[in-house]
């Protein structure tokens, strides 16, 4: 039996509600992808722009806030990208393969995801708002 990878070619597959698209396995995704950012790229306070509001990207945006990062909701501009691609495939830019094999490692792992606290927390960013 072959492992099947969570990210193939940047996109995560599924079906609402059923793994891996379930609404906690999203969050943790987004907590992951933070994470990563801030402990391999050294990103003080990551952003992510969400391209599109679905369920799908929604989740992994509160679980980046959840990490400690900011959204960017329907502009680009983010450290990482989020779009829905059809009804099954939610694709992740800005990472190369084998950093998406790392984020699976810190998913998988044994390991709890440490989550903000407080002010730390991130926000929700829109186009009328400033930076």
């Amino acid at each position: 039996m072959q492992w099947k990878r969570l990210f193939e070619n940047g996109c995560i597959s599924g079906r609402l509600g059923v793994y891996p698209f379930t609404a906690e396995n999203l969050f943790r995704v987004g907590v992951a992808l933070c994470i990563y950012l801030k402990l391999e790229k050294g990103l003080e306070r990551p952003k992510l722009s969400v391209l599109g509001t679905h369920f799908l990207t929604l989740s992994v945006a509160v679980g980046f806030m959840a990490g400690g990062g900011d959204v960017l909701l329907g502009f680009e501009g983010g450290d990482l990208s989020i779009s829905r691609e059809g009804e099954e495939n939610l694709r992740v830019e800005g990472l190369e393969e084998h950093e998406l094999r790392l984020i699976e490692s810190l998913l998988f792992g044994r390991h709890s995801l440490p989550r903000a606290e407080g002010e730390e927390v991130g926000r929700i960013w829109t186009r009328e708002e400033r930076l």
